[in-house]
Parts: structure tokens; sequence; C-alpha cells
């Protein structure tokens, strides 16, 4: 029996492994290169800044009843559990943020490039998917004040990378660092670390196997995921002691020109800090694993 029980949790893990891996990135930073979506050019000369909105969102929502809410589903900010039913922190978000309106919450799955397409298409009222500012999505969305922050983080391996534990020790040469080929980790890594070798996997999949797998000395990519794979495998993954390479804020998205919704936005966000109910649900979704068991 108590084999069998180490199977079932071993094989739990496996499946968080993979939905930790395989779920679409919302940050910017973890975001691989892709064709870029018509609402959103490769660069700035190419955007065209759509038309200020003239609807009074906050009307229209208590109207309806409901707050269409776009999300995409990356773990712990957004994804399935085992009845089926959509879980993650910016679930939580999002339910207290239309409970709080006084109103219903309808969820749209949508894949991360199609986020902003969506959301000029009328069809939802709000981005809520750890969403990254940028200068470049600024232009054609309205931005809340933060309400989260996303930090790139590094991870080792300890059959491999036991003996890194500053970030002297992986600016070495002979030293190779993992990330995922044309996201922000790489760029973070590569400037971080000058004289280590940087090894591009094209899915972090392969790149979490490689690690737990002792086949790597270290992989840098974006909180929580490198600390939730150190708990759940601790004989083989950790997390040293070091400073993030960098930090990224995520905000509400919402159609520009309505800045009365913005406002509200930012008061709920203010009320929401203040009460410690964010940082609260951080603390569930970003700091344990407690929520693995439902998945």
């Amino acid at each position: 029996m108590k084999s069998a029980a180490i199977f079932a949790s071993m094989q739990r893990m496996a499946g968080l492994v993979v939905l930790l891996s395989c779920a679409l990135v919302a940050q910017a930073q973890e975001t691989p290169a892709s064709p870029p979506s018509p609402a959103i050019p490769s660069t700035s000369k190419e955007i065209e800044v759509p038309a200020r909105s003239t609807v009074d969102m906050l009307a229209e929502i208590k109207k309806s009843g409901k707050l269409r809410v776009g999300v995409s589903e990356i773990v712990p900010w957004a994804m399935h559990d085992k009845d089926g039913n959509l879980v993650g922190f910016e679930i939580d978000v999002a339910k207290k943020l239309a409970r709080d309106m006084g109103v219903q919450v309808e969820f749209h799955p949508d894949e991360f490039r199609y986020l902003i397409p969506d959301l000029e298409a009328n069809r939802f009222d709000i981005i809520v998917a750890g969403f990254s500012i940028e200068a470049r999505r600024a232009l054609v969305v309205n931005f809340s004040q933060p309400y989260n922050v996303t930090d790139v983080t590094i991870a080792t391996s300890k059959k491999m990378g036991s003996e890194l534990k500053t970030m002297e020790d992986f600016n070495k040469k002979g030293v190779t660092i993992a990330v995922v080929e044309g996201t922000t980790s790489e760029d973070l890594a590569a400037l971080a670390f000058p004289k280590a070798s940087i090894q591009t996997y094209t899915e972090d999949s392969a790149l979490f196997s490689d690690l737990v797998a002792g086949k790597l000395a270290a992989a840098v990519a974006d909180s929580p995921r490198l600390d939730i794979l150190a708990k759940l495998y601790p004989d083989a993954v950790t997390v040293p002691s070091v400073a993030p390479l960098g930090t990224f804020p995520a905000a509400f998205a919402v159609r520009r020109g309505d800045m009365d919704f913005v406002n509200y936005l930012n008061s709920w966000i203010a009320a929401r800090n203040a009460d410690q109910w964010i940082e609260t649900r951080r603390k569930y979704w970003f700091k344990s694993t407690d929520w693995a068991g439902n998945l």
C-alpha cells in the first residue's frame, strides 16, 4: 500500500510538471517568439493605435450583470482542476473583482496571442492573465496599476549544479544554463552570465524534465514555476538564494479610452492590497503547493 501511494504521488507530481511546462505562458518574459497577431505588430512603427472606446464599461457591466474576463491557462495563474473547474491565482482575482462589483463572472479562456485582439473585438471586458506591462502593449490597451509581479529566477540540479550557489558561480566558463529559446529569460541569462554557455530549448517541458533528471546544471525561467518544481522534487532541484534576474509588473488590461473603468480597477487594487487579500492569494498560489493535489 505504501509503494502504491508513493507511485500515485509521483504520478500527480509528474502531471503537474507537464502542466507547468506545456501551458502557454502569459508573462511577456516567457512568451516564445511567434508571428505577431494583427493587433500587435512586431515593431512600433507598424502599430496602429485603435480608436478610443466610447462605451461606459462600468455602466455596461452593471447593466449586463456580468464581468466577461479573458484568461490564458498558465499554471498556477489559471488552470483546470480534476473536476474541470477553472482555478488559479487569476481566477480568484477575477471572481473577487466581480463579486466586489456586484456582478457574476464569465470566463473566456483564450490563447495568449489572441487576448488583445479579442479584447478589442469586445469578446470580453478585461484581461486578467498575469499580463505584463509593456510600452508596446500600452499603445493598444489601457493598463491598471500593477497588482502582481513576476520574477525571472534560476534553479539548479542537485546532481550537476550543487556547487552553483552565487551569481559569480554561474558566470563561469564550463557552466551551462538552460533557457527556452526566444524568451526574455534567454536574454536575461545571457546578460547576467556572459561567461557561461546558454543552452536553448524549444519547449520548457523538455527543459524541466532534464533539470529534474539531473541532465542540466541550471535553468532560468519565470517564477514561481521553478520554485514549484523545487518543492515537488526537493531531492533533485533547488533554487539558490540569489537575486532575481529581472522583475516584471502585471496589471489588468482594458480597451483604450474608458478611464473611469481604469480608475475603478486602481481603486480595487489599492483596497485589496490594503486588506492583504491579494497577498494572501499570492502566498497560496505562488508560495505553496497545497493546490497541486486538486489538479
